[in-house]
Order: structure tokens, then sequence, then C-alpha cells
């Protein structure tokens, strides 16, 4: 079937569009979740070596798959591929999903602090986006690939601090440590303070609608169709008169982050 948007039509788009706010609240009520939670179930749960940063070495869409394994849902991957719609099939299958018969994933081979790892990767490779119109997976691949690290490493950490445990940050810190690198440190403690008041001011859900395009090939839309987009059928910016100017920044500003060469690992990351 021919859509509007390659491999979405526009009501798949403004499906995707409205998890963002979730997702925001996601971020923000599972710390309390923890906190309010019995000390001995989050023992129980996460038990000892949980971290989750080593997802990031990953593109993100080796990390999406391995959650969904995770979930016990890697046979739904292939149906969803020889589905006549995949996308609306993820998407209904996502949606309707109660995970009740969870049991260790594929496998069995999988515990809750796994899930919750991934889970937690998931959230904040969105977040990423949102900020930077990049995942924390592409950022991980610029600290690891580029000369010019240190603007993605700072920005990382600001996603998600616990990115620190992650190899790629791991060899840049202990540089760094070797070397007394004082510059590198003072700009580490402001990148752990999180996202600015500047950074949450941006519009990230219009970010990430544009990532979306991006990765769907659209890198040409005119004023007008930007402006009917995301003002008046996904409602991601203002009806005001600057739109179309503003809009086109952004979507020349999402074009031009092209992701690094993505480098597949060897073996599987540990989510201890």
């Amino acid at each position: 079937m021919e859509k509007e948007f390659g491999k979405l039509t526009l009501d798949q788009f403004r499906e995707l569009v409205r998890t963002l706010p979730e997702i925001r609240s996601q971020i923000k009520e599972l710390p309390l979740v923890v906190r309010a939670a019995p000390r001995k179930r989050i023992d129980e749960i996460l038990d000892k070596e949980f971290y989750w940063a080593t997802v990031y070495e990953l593109s993100f869409i080796e990390s999406l798959a391995l959650l969904f394994i995770a979930l016990g849902r890697g046979g739904q991957l292939k149906e969803w591929a020889t589905s006549p719609d995949p996308q609306q099939a993820a998407l209904d299958s996502m949606r309707d999903d109660d995970l009740d018969d969870w049991n260790g994933g594929e496998g069995g081979q999988f515990k809750e602090k796994h899930v919750v790892g991934l889970t937690v990767a998931l959230q904040r490779n969105v977040l990423s986006i949102m900020l930077y119109h990049r995942t924390l997976s592409d950022l991980v691949a610029e600290v690891r690939t580029s000369d010019e690290w240190k603007e993605p490493f700072f920005k990382a950490v600001r996603v998600d601090r616990s990115i620190l445990s992650c190899p790629t940050f791991a060899d840049r810190l202990a540089r760094a440590e070797l070397e007394n690198d004082k510059q590198f440190f003072i700009h580490l403690k402001s990148a752990l303070k999180g996202p600015s008041k500047k950074h949450w001011e941006a519009y990230h859900d219009l970010r990430y609608a544009l990532c979306v395009l991006r990765e769907l090939g659209f890198d040409q839309m005119s004023d007008a169709q930007l402006e009917d987009l995301l003002v008046h059928k996904l409602k991601l910016y203002p009806n005001v008169p600057s739109a179309r100017k503003n809009l086109r920044k952004q979507f020349t500003e999402s074009k031009r982050v092209q992701p690094p060469q993505k480098q597949i690992s060897g073996g599987r990351p540990r989510i201890r």
C-alpha cells in the first residue's frame, strides 16, 4: 500500500509522536517508583552488577531488537516482517501487549533487571533524539570514531550519567584521568547536572518527528509541506507567522546531523 511518509501513514506517524509524553513521564516516574518500592524487592530484581550502558555500543535498531528478544517477543519480529503492513502490525502489538506471560524472554535467559535496563536505554535513546537529533548510540559511535569526541561525550552524559560505564566512555574517562585533564573534568561536572534549561526549551517532540522523517528518507520537503505536517496535522509547532522559517531551520539542522558509521560488535553486550 502507498503511504504518505514512505513506511508510515499519517495516522501511524501521529501515533509514534503521541508516545513521547508517556516516555517523558516514565523517565520522571521511574526513580520515584524505585524509591517507593520495598528495598528487599528492588534488591531481588536488580541484585548485583546491574548496569545497561554497554547497550549503547549497539546501534539503536540493534538495541531495540535486543529488548524485544528479552521480552520474549523475538518471534513477533518475523511476523511483522511478513505482514501486509509491518509498521501497523508492530504498533498494534506494542499497544496491546501487557507481557503477563513473560517468563525470562527468548530461551528463558533474561532476568527482570535486563528488561529494566533495556527499557531505560530505549527511553534515554528517545530522549537524546528529542534533545540532540541523535540517539545515544549515535553519540557513542561518534565518541568512539571521531577526533572531535568531547562534545558528543558531554551531550550523552547529560542524557544518561550511567553512560560513563559504557566501554567507549570508560576509555575516554581513564585517559583523561591519566593525563590529569582538568578542563575535561570541569566540563564533566557540568554535564553530570543533566540537560540544561536551554536544552529543555528546544522543541524536543519536533526534533523526534524530524529524525523519523530523516530515517524514512524524507530529505526534501517544501516549507508549505513542513508547516502542514508539523503545525496543522501533528501540532508539534505553534501556528505563528514565523513557523515556516523556523521549521525550515530545524529541518535543515536535522538533515545536517549524519550519524557516524555503525560498527556492529562481535558479541552481545552484557546488561549485568
